[in-house]
């Protein structure tokens, strides 16, 4: 049976937890203590102290190593049994864990030689088979609880090392598949449109020169594959150093456009060098390149307003043309757009504004808005297909 996650123990409630138990210890073994010899009234709080103590390990390694240690020191003459040593081991396994091993193998190095003079003391000292196995016993524990520390360390620093080593190769991998289609679009597809394009350049050229019309669908095959040509270049780019289209591209964007009749206002405020997502970077991109195509080709006006700026958490991007604003239909480059920004987490609002048809596009940085309005699905009856 599987345990659902909210109630599985970690962070503070795992400490409690662990606290708890090591008090628990503590407190049988005084009891057993006071119920053989006797156990003085300070022993009660030096042996409550280390346990109480470790739920701040996490903040204060260090200070819960020594006070654990510190007192079971305090309580070692009263012969409270080996139960007593656990909040110390624990402390010191855990200080080694978090890094502080100067310190952690001098303080146990430290507590080794009182142990011995301690015991040697106790026999008159006079080294005998009891005093060794005493001693030894106490310093065992704490170098067992000083390698298991540092052995966690190690073992959790290897795994983030084997883990980030993995996802590397992943991203190797993926660049590599990337430049392996870049080099089979190169191939295959950038020489067909080019003949197209030139063959469709020379037939153009002829009808030109004999004095004739050229046929507005040779005219429009031309202007199809020089838009293929430079979009297949774009993504060849994009494909290869993994950048894609940035926002400080907009300008030369906007500048093409320009050369096709329209008046382009343009506001950028992402600079070259902003801290953007790359993921948010291209998609805004890319929505302002397709409201661009979309306003050229179905607006029926000349003038297009092109925003992009930082909102209270989100990166705005708002393209608005003069045309018309409210007879359209979605097609495929408003469904590419609603599919990048539902992507995101962000939002799209399709329609009339202030200026004309307006597009509007929320991108989260970083914290995600609300789910994506659906863009307004009107059919339009003499409008095109944006």
């Amino acid at each position: 049976m599987s345990i659902p996650s909210g109630s599985r123990l970690s962070g503070l409630r795992l400490d409690l937890v662990v606290a708890a138990i090591l008090l628990s210890d503590t407190l049988i073994s005084g009891a057993a203590a006071a119920v053989g010899d006797g156990l003085a009234w300070y022993g009660w709080p030096l042996l409550a102290a280390g346990p109480l103590a470790f739920p701040l390990w996490r903040r204060y390694p260090r200070a819960v190593m020594l006070v654990s240690v510190g007192a079971l020191v305090a309580v070692g003459h009263l012969q409270v049994g080996p139960l007593a040593a656990v909040p110390a081991l624990v402390a010191i396994a855990v200080s080694m864990y978090r890094g502080h091993r100067r310190l952690t193998v001098s303080l146990v190095l430290l507590v080794s030689a009182v142990t011995m003079l301690g015991n040697w003391s106790a026999a008159g000292f006079h080294f005998t088979g009891a005093v060794m196995e005493q001693s030894m016993l106490v310093i065992g524990w704490l170098h067992v609880a000083l390698i298991s520390g540092e052995s966690r360390r190690q073992r959790d620093a290897y795994m983030a090392e084997a883990e980030h080593t993995r996802e590397e190769a992943v991203k190797r991998k993926a660049a590599d598949e990337r430049v392996r289609i870049a080099r089979e679009l190169h191939d295959s597809l950038t020489h067909s449109i080019s003949v197209i394009r030139v063959q469709a350049g020379v037939a153009l050229h002829l009808a030109r020169k004999r004095g004739e019309e050229p046929p507005p669908a040779l005219v429009a095959v031309e202007e199809a594959a020089k838009d293929a040509t430079r979009e297949l270049r774009e993504t060849l780019t994009m494909l290869r150093d993994d950048e894609g289209h940035r926002l400080s591209r907009v300008e030369p964007l906007a500048d093409r456009y320009r050369g096709l009749g329209f008046a382009i206002e343009l506001e950028c405020e992402i600079e070259e060098t902003a801290a953007i997502d790359e993921e948010v970077d291209h998609a805004a991109y890319r929505i302002v390149q397709e409201a661009l195509t979309n306003a050229v080709r179905h607006s029926a006006g000349d003038r297009v307003r092109v925003r992009v700026h930082h909102g209270e958490d989100a990166l705005v991007v708002e393209v608005a043309d003069n045309g018309r604003a409210r007879d359209f239909a979605p097609g495929r480059g408003l469904t590419g757009m609603r599919e990048r920004v539902d992507a995101l987490g962000g939002t799209l609002d399709v329609g009339p504004g202030e200026y004309g048809f307006t597009v509007t596009a929320r991108l989260p940085m970083p914290d995600p808005p609300a789910p994506a309005a659906a863009i307004p699905a009107q059919a339009a009856e003499t409008g095109g297909t944006r």
